[in-house]
């Protein structure tokens, strides 16, 4: 036994003699034979070894020349068979090509980094060793073997590419991620800012978020880095829970559906057997809405302003027709300065208890008079009153400018009260040509009375009027030469002077 080892160990070191020779490609065969005849001349005599060795030595030239000849094809086999064979490599299992040789690869990967990085303004990370993977494949055939620009031009388009990058941790669970720390702490400062009062007049007593958040380094693909817009918004409105909803009449699903964002199909699938085309009604929906990640609850006091209400009392008197009323003394709001505890969640207000209260200025009560005296009737009496007070006869009836003047002028100024001459009923209120603003009043005893110019009206067709009652605000509206109020009376139709009418 422990000869046959003796004989393996002298063939593995013959084996490997031969290797390293053939590494360093100057392969000498005469030295190989001798090799192994100087291996056998170390055997005892009468072995089958020593046998072989003088046999060997008899046909020593022909046996140089069939092993020459043997090592020649093994040589140029091999050769073959490299120049036939490439490598596949991937990039974290995806297959992007073939190469001749990995230094094709991997001498290209450090300037893709570098390039990425550059481009990117984020630190691109290729581990050779664990992110790129190669596999020993045939080239023969329609195989195409990658330059090193195609190599490169694969490599940074590749969608997977790992980045350093920071994750923001929502009590464990990673929420969004962003290319820096100082990213990261900026998303969650615009957070707490959207969710805090700003003002000289708060002050912040505690602020925090509900849920347990850090901020983690992390190795991702570049394409799921986000933007700190995008990842405030997924912090913000990420979450999507479900909820009910009870169907109010005249609901339906695409209404519904367009409320929390979603497609009917999604409503449909969600609640598998209603009716699409008619929903019950009182009937329980189940639906998807957004919700927030991340809970920011404030506790502030802020300090405000508030208006003080002002009372408003009655005072009877008889200078007034009954339902008539007038302001003797206009009210004005008081106003009080408050500081109270807010508290809030997710800048929504969730309790407000005041604390102080300083009255900075009283409210000034309102007196206003109610009329008790009887009101007249609203139907002519035959007894007219001129409309206006404080007036001039600018202009009388008859016949003017070539024309015939269909009323009285009486001249005075802008906004004065026009009040009704005599009871009645309101049967135009509105423009009216060269009249301007006009109201008209039958008296509903073939009497009716017109009142033109005015800047202001003060009541509508179909209006119930006393004597006396205020209907306009005089003015200069339609053809006019000045403020004044064109009093006109028509009796079955037909104008008169009002003159003859007036006291």
């Amino acid at each position: 036994m422990a000869k046959k080892f003796n004989k393996l160990n002298k063939f593995k070191g013959l084996r490997k003699f031969n290797r390293n020779k053939q590494v360093d490609g100057d392969i000498n065969v005469k030295e190989i034979f001798e090799s192994t005849m100087e291996a056998a001349a170390a055997e005892p005599k009468n072995s089958r070894f020593t046998q072989a060795a003088k046999f060997a030595e008899r046909y020593r030239i022909w046996l140089l020349v069939i092993f020459s000849i043997l090592v020649v094809i093994v040589l140029g086999w091999m050769g073959l068979v490299n120049h036939y064979m490439g490598y596949e490599y991937s990039y974290n299992g995806r297959v992007l090509g073939v190469v001749k040789d990995k230094e094709d690869v991997l001498k290209i990967t450090d300037l893709v980094q570098s390039a990425l990085t550059e481009e990117r303004n984020i630190e691109v990370i290729i581990d050779k060793k664990d992110d790129i993977t190669f596999k020993r494949v045939s080239t023969m055939g329609h195989v195409h073997i990658d330059s090193s620009e195609e190599v490169l031009k694969r490599m940074t388009y590749v969608g997977d590419i790992n980045v350093k990058a920071y994750s923001i941790t929502v009590n464990g669970k990673r929420a969004a991620v962003v290319d820096s720390k100082d990213s990261a702490k900026k998303v969650l400062s615009a957070i707490r800012k959207d969710y805090t009062s700003d003002g000289e007049n708060v002050v912040v007593e505690n602020a925090k978020f509900v849920e347990d958040i850090e901020i983690k380094e992390v190795n991702t693909d570049l394409d799921a880095l986000q933007k700190k817009e995008e990842a405030k918004e997924a912090l913000q409105t990420g979450a999507v829970v479900e909820t009910s909803h009870v169907v109010m009449e005249g609901e339906t699903l695409a209404e519904l559906a367009a409320d929390y964002n979603m497609t009917e199909e999604q409503v449909m699938e969600l609640n598998p057997g209603i009716d699409p085309r008619k929903l019950e009604l009182g009937s329980e929906i189940k639906l998807l809405e957004e919700k927030p990640v991340v809970t920011y609850e404030t506790s502030e006091l802020i300090t405000y302003e508030e208006d003080i209400k002002f009372e408003t009392i009655e005072k009877k008197t008889d200078k007034l027709y009954e339902d008539e009323t007038k302001v003797k003394t206009k009210g004005k709001k008081g106003k009080k300065v408050i500081t109270a505890r807010v508290e809030k969640s997710n800048g929504k207000e969730s309790t407000k208890v005041p604390i102080v209260a300083k009255v900075e200025k009283e409210p000034v009560q309102e007196v206003v008079l109610v009329g008790t005296k009887e009101r007249p009737p609203t139907i002519g009496s035959g007894k007219y009153i001129y409309p206006v007070d404080n007036y001039r006869l600018s202009s009388p009836f008859g016949p003017r400018w070539g024309r015939n003047h269909d009323g009285i002028d009486l001249a005075c100024p802008m906004k004065t009260d026009v009040h009704a001459s005599d009871g009645g009923t309101v049967t135009f209120s509105g423009y009216k040509g060269s009249y301007g603003y006009l109201v008209i009043i039958d008296h509903q005893n073939g009497v009716e009375t017109y009142y033109a110019h005015n800047s202001e009206l003060l009541v509508k067709e179909g209006d119930k009027v006393y004597q006396g009652y205020h209907i306009a605000e005089s003015g200069n509206t339609g053809r006019s030469t000045g403020p004044h109020c064109h009093f006109g009376i028509l009796v079955h139709g037909e104008f008169k002077d009002p003159l003859k009418y007036l006291p």
